[in-house]
């Protein structure tokens, strides 16, 4: 067993930076059909209002012209009133006409995904060699205090299993480096023991212990200890 800590990292380091995530090709398809049906929807929209509109303003303008001259004054003011109301009835046409087909393209429409990481995640995740397959899981308690409650990862470089911080997902600037141990196949054992509520997974090397959630015995013993087994 060895540990080993990145001591290059400092504070100013620690910046947190946003970067796209690829959509899956399934997401793309649905991305591409949510547009689609966003602009037929604004086509739609345009379509009934303008029809709804002339329509109305068609109607407004062949209302009869009185001779008398007050009850002409009062049917202008009643047209200009009327253009008002068929503008605002033609938007509500359109919004009406088009909504079904808006609220569809809005559940199809896939969100831009992003990820918000430290960018020190990237030299760390290099300097302990980190790789799939891992396995991120809790702590639950350790004799290196530092880690006791903390998500840790799990994954195998070589002929080592290796323990470090989340470098999966990255770890908040507030938390800190966590450093790594190694282990190898021979230098720990493992078991699942029954805590207070629910199983966890003991690791033990030498003098130090880990108290990790109850899947990580499953991956250790796949990934690591069969594969190495097999060699």
């Amino acid at each position: 067993m060895r540990y080993f800590k990145c001591d290059t990292l400092k504070q100013e380091d620690r910046k947190m930076i946003t970067q796209d995530i690829s959509l899956t090709e399934a997401e793309k398809k649905c991305d591409r059909q949510g547009d689609f049906l966003n602009v037929a929807a604004t086509v739609l929209f345009v379509i009934a209002f303008i029809t709804v509109l002339v329509i109305s303003l068609f109607a407004i303008v062949h209302i009869p012209d009185p001779q008398n001259p007050f009850l002409r004054i009062l049917v202008v003011v009643a047209m200009f009133v009327l253009g008002f109301g068929a503008l605002i009835v033609s938007l509500f046409a359109g919004a009406l006409i088009s909504s079904p087909i808006y609220k569809k393209a809005q559940k199809k429409l896939i969100v831009r995904k992003k990820i918000c990481f430290d960018k020190a995640l990237i030299s760390l995740r290099e300097y302990y060699g980190w790789q799939d397959p891992c396995i991120v899981t809790k702590c639950y308690d350790s004799s290196d205090r530092k880690f006791k409650k903390r998500d840790v990862c799990i994954f195998v470089v070589d002929d080592e299993l290796r323990l470090a911080a989340d470098l999966k997902h990255g770890f908040s600037i507030r938390e800190n480096d966590l450093g790594c141990y190694a282990f190898g196949v021979d230098e720990f054992t493992i078991a699942q023991i029954q805590s207070e509520s629910f199983l966890i997974t003991e690791l033990k090397s030498e003098d130090i212990v880990f108290h990790l959630g109850r899947r990580a015995k499953g991956f250790i013993e796949k990934k690591f200890i069969a594969e190495k087994s097999d060699i």
